[in-house]
């Protein structure tokens, strides 16, 4: 009995060595975390101011205005990495003001006799912009974006205001209005202070339209001829990154 115990107690030995042998001396080692895109979600609530620019030939006159706005980025970037991806919900009033920038027909009937008006041109939009971040590895307060901007259109109107009368265009009820927008975007962020584990942000944006606001267009002031009508937007982004 006293050999057979003997026996047992050295297989039990051995095995429980070659187990610690596999196991690095007992200790677990975790197996090494591999870093993705979506480790971690940074979210910033923000405000903007716009600088935009009315532009084309559906109107005689260019026109330009400021624009207010805010909205809501998710940053699935980590910290040191490359590469990452920003998501935008935001929302954007634009407005363009341009003297004489249209003509208004005075007397209903009569084509051919037209008033110079004063043109204010008032865009409003829902969007969802998708970015890739760039930034450099490490700790650092700067980084660039480069995406899309996909919009519709909730207010697009033209006030024109003459001398005797005052007319309205609603571009949603005409053929002529596009209530959807895309834009190409980029821009650059830095951080400004830092509260606590609170980041204030600035960002300078910049984009250029693919699409125009209004097509096809015939305006009698411009001689008769088709024309469109785009906006370039400049944009101004301040944020705390939470």
């Amino acid at each position: 009995m006293i050999k057979r115990g003997l026996i047992v107690l050295l297989l039990s030995l051995a095995w429980e060595t070659s187990v610690l042998a596999q196991d690095g001396g007992g200790i677990l080692t975790p197996a090494p975390r591999v870093p993705t895109l979506f480790d971690t979600v940074t979210v910033m609530p923000y405000v903007t101011g716009s600088l935009n620019l009315f532009s084309g030939k559906a109107f005689p006159l260019n026109a330009t205005g400021p624009g207010i706005g805010g909205g809501l980025t998710f940053d699935f970037t980590n910290e040191g990495q490359k590469f990452g991806l920003m998501l935008d919900f935001a929302f954007q009033d634009m407005y363009g003001f341009a003297q004489n920038g249209n003509c208004v027909n005075p007397i209903a009937g009569q084509d051919s006799i037209l008033e110079p008006a004063n043109a204010y041109h008032y865009w409003q939009y829902v969007l969802i912009e998708p970015f890739l971040k760039i930034q450099t590895k490490g700790r650092q307060k700067g980084y660039f974006i480069i995406g899309a901007s996909v919009g519709l259109a909730v207010l697009s109107e033209t006030v024109s205001k003459g001398q005797t009368v005052t007319q309205f265009a609603q571009w949603d009820q005409s053929p002529y209005g596009n209530v959807f927008r895309l834009d190409l975007r980029a821009g650059l962020g830095v951080e400004l202070a830092k509260f606590g584990r609170h980041e204030l942000v600035l960002e300078a944006r910049a984009g250029y339209p693919l699409t125009n606001v209004i097509s096809n267009y015939t305006n009698a002031c411009s001689g008769g001829d088709i024309g469109n009508w785009r906006i370039v937007t400049f944009q101004v982004n301040l944020g705390l990154r939470v």
